[in-house]
């Protein structure tokens, strides 16, 4: 996964707090649900991600922009988008 931010919103944060987003992101994208210690409610529930249908690549959308929502206030996902090759890229716009 790789993270691509919108216009001017990298300007208005630090390297370590742009790290911190990142990393907090792909942690939550990729954790299934329920097996986070102390945190059951977080994670992806039709994890892992199988892309072979549009409806499977909006699903796990749907679940990026909802537990990013729910655990990490710093960002706003926006967008979720996949390549030809099923790599996924995250946008970020402002909060």
């Amino acid at each position: 996964m790789t993270l691509e931010y919108s216009e001017n919103r990298t300007k208005t944060m630090t390297e370590t707090e742009t790290d911190a987003i990142e990393n907090s992101i792909s942690t939550i994208s990729s954790t299934p649900y329920g097996t986070a210690p102390y945190l059951r409610s977080m994670g992806i529930k039709n994890y892992p991600p199988e892309f072979n249908s549009d409806i499977a690549k909006n699903k796990y959308a749907t679940e990026v922009i909802t537990q990013t929502g729910i655990w990490e206030d710093r960002a706003k996902v926006t967008e979720v988008k996949f390549t030809d090759e099923n790599e996924v890229k995250v946008v970020i716009g402002d909060v």
